[in-house]
């Protein structure tokens, strides 16, 4: 007979070990649905991660392309200046005279020069059609169109009028053409641009561009993708200019028409549709398959379930191990997390720092009008938030006094003033100041086009900030207004009028607008600030800035002061003499031309003075300045000035910027846009490849190598030598 006792104890651990299991069961459960969770949050990451790789793909690809088709824009542009091809296009090549041929033998060898240029674009080769001639010309090649078309190249029988047709129908802009029915070739692809003519006139000439259709594919679509995804590119107008991979005619129509999200995403069917704009307005769709995505994330999932499987087969004891053994790197992890996003918050605050002064560097140069290019002065409003059309800006030359002769901190009073200017002066846009002296700012305001009260809003503004000032600190502010400007490139106007302005700022006007100022008519408005800008608005070759400028002189002097005989006559000297300034800071004629229209400009300037006559001058001095002003992309002088310089150990972004008269950050963002690579990366390579070449040919020292490169000692030179070669230099020399 079996004991009670036992029995109950029997049940008793069975109740025990079918808790502990129930508990294990409910726990490992609750893991397994916790790991469920995670797995399916994780997978929708990855896929969501996959997806933002191939957008920034996209785009990096974009921009590459964006840098393709300004490279051939700039090589047709290039073109477009070489005299002797413009003589050339304007033969009709009737007869094949020695003027005719030589002309050619010349354009052939310009052309074999700037054919470097086209290296690294995907245009495998360039001819040039001459309309008024029907020749065809290139670096090697000069023949008649149709022998060209039919000899030289055997294309398609009986698709010559066609060939011609397409030169003569493409714009200066530049046309994608499929050229596979010409050529005979599949994926054979033109690019085709029309120059050479004057306004309102058939161009005389066109180029083609014979791409490399494998390397524009391969560029944008994976390699293993290419018969299943498609890419589309379309102008800022919406037209259709390329198609690459998979041609599915209902394809492309649905990616030129899909909505596509904030993210620039869409999905149509089995493809996951892409879109990027780059800086020319152009859009990329790219469709790629839904599969790719599954391809590269799924593989995961069979390894995550075998896992769980694991799980549950060893039970408790196993999952507190794993649990244990996964959260030391867990932690790990978290730490070192933790160090980089304080690393990050630490570089934040010092990008954050430098912020204000830069600023502050392109608000003066703004204010000043000493912009070096078109090109800079965009960059500038960018960065300030400031660009686009459709606002309008006042600058202030604000001062403040103390009521009384209390002393005070002056750090303390800079503080307030900072803080109520930007408490009170902020519109949608940002507010931007610097001092100038103590007490004294100039402050940028911008408002929107369609505030067209936005002089009483200024106004307002300002009572507010002097009143609380008053209040609050014992301080009376004083602001001088400049004229409203659409047009942010002409604010130096509008400083000086401001600065003009706070001059007759007093108790109870403690908010003048330049137009509000009685102009006294016994002196004339002529400071030198302004006389400093004319000059240097000539010597720039700034013939707009130029016009205004006088423009304002004449609307100061004649029409709002009214001048007498003799007042206007000494204005007119004034005048007179910063014309000569500048004059006599044109270089050296070289041509006779030169040197004539030079002789006929100073008989110009020893005449009677007018008004008339001095805008004349100006702006025919302007143009003896043109060609020597900075160009708008300075990048490739600056490479040859480093190719000749690159063993000066100051050499640096700093003492380039002064040289060429651009600002570091500007030229930092320039130098790596146009070569691909830092300034820092590109000084080191000039240098290596000129420590290699000295090596390798034996005539050089190792003990003064470093310093014939521009190294400041040995250690450095060897570091980087080793880094940028695999070896160090007395390997190398042993090896040559």
């Amino acid at each position: 007979m079996t004991n009670p006792f036992l029995r109950s104890k029997s049940n008793s651990n069975t109740s025990q070990a079918v808790g502990i299991a129930l508990s294990y069961t409910a726990f490992l459960f609750v893991a397994l649905l916790l790991a469920l969770f995670l797995y399916l949050s994780s997978l929708s990451a990855a896929r969501e991660s996959f997806w933002q790789q191939e957008s920034a793909q996209l785009k990096s690809s974009s921009a590459t392309m964006n840098s393709y088709i300004s490279t051939l824009s700039n090589y047709t542009h290039q073109l477009n200046t070489d005299s002797t091809l413009m003589r050339l296009s304007a033969m009709d090549g009737a007869e094949l005279d020695s003027s005719f041929v030589y002309a050619a033998w010349q354009v052939m060898q310009n052309l074999n020069t700037r054919n470097y240029g086209l290296l690294h674009t995907p245009a495998q080769a360039s001819y040039i059609y001459l309309k008024n001639s029907g020749y065809v010309i290139s670096s090697s090649q000069f023949t008649e169109g149709e022998q060209y078309y039919r000899a030289y190249r055997s294309f398609a029988a009986g698709k010559y009028e066609t060939f011609l047709d397409m030169l003569y129908s493409a714009d200066d802009a530049g046309d994608f053409r499929d050229a596979s029915a010409i050529t005979g070739s599949a994926d054979s692809l033109f690019l085709i641009c029309s120059f050479g003519g004057k306004p309102g006139q058939e161009d005389p000439a066109a180029i083609w561009f014979e791409l490399d259709t494998q390397m524009l594919t391969n560029l944008f679509i994976p390699s293993d993708q290419l018969d299943a995804a498609t890419l589309v590119i379309t102008d800022n107008r919406g037209s259709r200019h390329l198609v690459l991979g998979r041609q599915d005619a209902a394809l492309v129509d649905v990616m030129e028409n899909t909505a596509f999200s904030s993210l620039g995403t869409a999905e149509y069917g089995s493809m996951k549709l892409l879109q990027q704009v780059d800086s020319l307005g152009w859009t990329y769709t790219l469709a790629l398959p839904l599969q790719m995505c599954d391809d590269a994330v799924d593989p995961h999932s069979t390894v995550f379930l075998l896992i769980i499987l694991l799980a549950v087969v060893l039970g408790v004891l196993m999952i507190i191990m794993l649990v244990h053994r996964a959260m030391r790197p867990l932690h790990q992890l978290t730490s070192q997390l933790t160090q980089a996003e304080d690393d990050k918050a630490q570089l934040q605050r010092e990008i954050d720092a430098q912020k204000p002064l830069l600023s502050v560097s392109y608000v003066r140069k703004l204010l000043s009008g000493h912009v070096a290019s078109q090109e800079e002065f965009s960059y500038m409003m960018e960065y300030l938030g400031l660009s686009g059309e459709d606002k309008h800006f006042y600058v202030l030359y604000c001062i403040a006094h103390r009521q009384d002769a209390a002393s005070s901190d002056p750090l303390a009073e800079y503080d307030a003033l900072t803080a109520h200017i930007d408490r009170y002066l902020t519109t949608r846009y940002p507010v931007y100041y610097y001092t100038t002296l103590d007490r004294s700012f100039v402050v940028l305001v911008a408002y929107d086009n369609d505030q067209p009260e936005s002089l009483n809003d200024l106004q307002h503004r300002v009572m507010q900030l002097h009143d609380s000032l008053s209040d609050e600190h014992g301080l009376w502010f004083y602001a001088g207004v400049g004229g409203r400007r659409t047009q942010a490139i002409q604010l130096w106007e509008s400083y000086e009028q401001a600065r003009n302005a706070a001059r007759y700022t007093a108790r109870h006007h403690i908010f003048l607008p330049y137009e509000f100022i009685q102009k006294d008519a016994d002196s004339w408005y002529y400071p030198i600030e302004i006389s400093a800008k004319l000059l240097h608005f000539i010597t720039t070759g700034n013939h707009q800035q130029v016009s205004e400028l006088l423009a304002l002189i004449h609307k100061e002097n004649v029409e709002e002061r009214s001048l007498s005989v003799s007042l206007l006559t000494l204005l007119l000297s004034d005048l007179k003499n910063t014309l000569f300034k500048a004059r006599f800071q044109i270089p050296p004629p070289q041509t006779d031309e030169a040197r004539a229209k030079l002789d006929q400009l100073d008989e110009l300037l020893h005449a009677a003075p007018t008004f008339h006559s001095l805008e004349s001058n100006a702006l025919a001095l302007c143009s003896f300045f043109v060609k020597a002003t900075t160009p708008s992309n300075p990048i490739p002088e600056i490479e040859i000035y480093l190719q000749e310089n690159y063993a000066d150990p100051s050499l640096c972004l700093s003492k380039l910027g002064e040289r060429f008269n651009i600002s570091e950050s500007y030229l930092s963002h320039q130098f790596k846009d146009r070569t691909g690579v830092n300034f820092s990366v590109y000084l080191e390579r000039l240098r290596m490849e000129e420590a290699a070449r000295r090596l390798r040919s034996g005539v050089c020292s190792l003990s003064t190598l470093y310093a014939d490169l521009g190294y400041t000692n040995a250690a450095t030179f060897r570091r980087a030598f080793k880094k940028y070669h695999g070896i160090t230099p007395s390997e190398m020399r042993d090896n040559a």
